[in-house]
C-alpha cells in the first residue's frame, strides 16, 4: 500500500467516519471537492463490506491508471483482491462475453464513443438474459461523473447495495453520470472539507475555475497542515525550449526525492507523444529506474518501486502526489486540451508542490491562475 491511503481510523474526520458507519444496506452517492477523501472512503467501505462477509464486491472506475492507483490501496489486508477492481469497460466486456458469448470489439483498444454505444446495446441484452439481477454483494464506482446515466443504470441494477462518488468540476469526458442519483434515488452525502491540497495550490485552482456564488471555495475549506507537510507552493515557468523545461523540472525533482521521504511525484503532460518523449528524456538520466511512464511502460503500477509517475492528464484523474509537475503546457493553449475541467483536475492532484512549464503561448487562464499580485505603478509601463 502506498502512502496516499489512510492507515488508521483516527485520520478520518467526523463526516468521513459517519460515512464509513452507514448501514450496509442502501444506495449512496458521495460528493466532495478534490482532496476530501472520496476514493479513500469508497475503498474503505468496499473493504468493510467484504470484511463482514460480503465478499462479492465490485469496484469500478474509468481509467486504467486510476484502477491501478486504487489497487495500490488494498495493501496486505486481503479483504478484496486486485481482480475485483476494474475499469468500467473491462467489466462491460467481461459481462457481455459471459452472458452473450460475444466480444466487445474496441478500436485500437480504446473505449471510444462508438464502442460505448455498442456496449450499452449489448449490456441491455446481457442483463435481460440474467435469471437474477443480484449479481454482486455491493457495487462501488469512483469518478462516476465520467460515465453516463445509462451506463450506470445498466451496472447498478446488478446489486441492491451500491455506492458511487464523484465531483462535477472534475468531469473531463462530458458525461452526466452523477445524475443517476436522482434516477435511482441514491441517498446523497456531501463532504465539504479537504485535507490534501495545500493553500497556495487551492488558491490557483479557485482562481482558474471559480466556484459558483454562495458555494465555498477550496481555499475556504482547506484543512491542509503546513506544520506537518510544509508550506505549499505553486509556480509557473516560461522557457525557450522543452530542453530547458526538462532541465529545470528534473533539478527540482532531484531535490524533492530527498525532501519528500518515500512519497511519490507526478509528472503530467497532454499528449501520448509527450509521454514517449519523457520516457526517452528520463532514460538518459540516473533516475530512469525510478520512473514509471503509464501507457507506455509494460505493466505500469503504483507500487513502491517507482517514486516518479509520468501520466497524461486524462490518466491522472483520481490520483494524488506530494508534488506535481505539468510539463509542456503550451499544449494546453488550444482545443482539446484547453478545457477548464482538464487543467483543474491536473492542478488538484498536487498536495504540497505544483510546478508548470511552457514554451511560447500557453493557456492564458492557466497562466493567470498561477500569477500573484505584485506592486506595479503606471510609471513602470515606461
Amino acid at each position: 500500500m502506498n502512502n496516499n491511503w489512510w492507515r488508521s481510523f483516527d485520520e478520518l474526520d467526523n463526516d468521513q467516519k459517519d460515512f464509513i458507519r452507514l448501514p450496509v444496506q442502501g444506495k449512496h452517492l458521495l460528493e466532495g471537492p478534490p482532496g476530501s477523501g472520496k476514493t479513500n472512503l469508497l475503498l474503505l467501505r468496499a473493504e468493510f463490506m467484504a470484511g463482514r462477509g460480503d465478499k462479492n464486491v465490485l469496484v469500478l472506475t474509468y481509467t486504467k491508471a486510476l484502477r491501478n492507483f486504487i489497487r495500490s490501496g488494498i495493501g496486505t489486508r486481503g479483504l478484496i483482491s486486485p481482480s475485483q477492481i476494474l475499469t468500467y469497460h473491462a467489466w462491460a466486456a467481461a459481462h457481455i462475453l459471459e452472458q452473450l458469448g460475444r466480444r466487445l470489439v474496441t478500436k485500437d483498444g480504446n473505449f471510444d464513443d462508438s464502442t460505448r454505444v455498442e456496449a450499452i446495446e449489448l449490456l441491455t441484452k446481457a442483463n435481460e438474459k440474467l435469471p437474477s439481477r443480484n449479481l454482486f454483494s455491493a457495487i462501488f464506482v469512483d469518478e462516476a461523473q465520467d460515465l453516463s446515466v445509462q451506463e450506470l443504470e445498466l451496472l447498478l441494477c446488478l446489486s441492491e447495495r451500491v455506492c458511487i462518488c464523484g465531483d462535477t468540476k472534475q468531469g473531463i469526458y462530458h458525461r452526466d453520470g452523477l445524475g443517476v442519483a436522482d434516477v435511482l434515488g441514491l441517498q446523497k452525502h456531501t463532504l465539504t472539507r479537504h485535507f490534501r491540497i495545500g493553500h497556495r495550490i487551492a488558491k490557483v485552482a479557485d482562481k482558474f475555475l471559480p466556484v459558483a456564488p454562495g458555494l465555498p471555495s477550496l481555499q475556504a475549506t482547506c484543512n491542509y497542515d503546513p506544520s506537518k507537510y510544509g508550506d505549499a507552493r505553486a509556480t509557473i515557468y516560461p522557457y525557450t525550449s522543452r530542453d530547458e523545461q526538462f532541465i529545470k523540472m528534473i533539478d527540482t525533482i532531484r531535490v524533492q526525492l530527498d525532501a519528500y521521504n518515500e512519497e511519490t511525484i507526478g509528472v503530467f503532460c497532454c499528449k501520448n507523444e509527450s509521454l514517449i518523449e519523457l520516457r526517452e528524456r528520463f532514460d538518459a538520466t540516473e533516475l530512469a529506474d525510478a520512473v514509471c511512464v503509464h501507457k507506455t511502460d509494460e505493466r505500469p503500477d503504483f507500487s513502491g518501486r517507482h517514486r516518479i509517475h509520468v501520466l497524461s492528464i486524462h490518466s491522472a484523474k483520481g490520483t494524488e502526489f506530494r508534488a506535481v509537475h505539468l510539463y509542456g503546457i503550451e499544449e494546453m493553449a488550444r482545443h482539446p486540451f484547453n478545457r477548464s475541467t482538464l487543467a483543474y483536475t491536473a492542478i488538484t492532484r498536487a498536495k504540497t508542490a505544483l510546478d508548470a512549464y511552457y514554451t511560447g503561448e500557453t493557456n492564458k487562464r492557466l497562466e493567470n491562475a498561477f500569477a500573484e499580485e505584485t506592486h506595479f505603478e503606471p510609471e513602470d509601463l515606461f
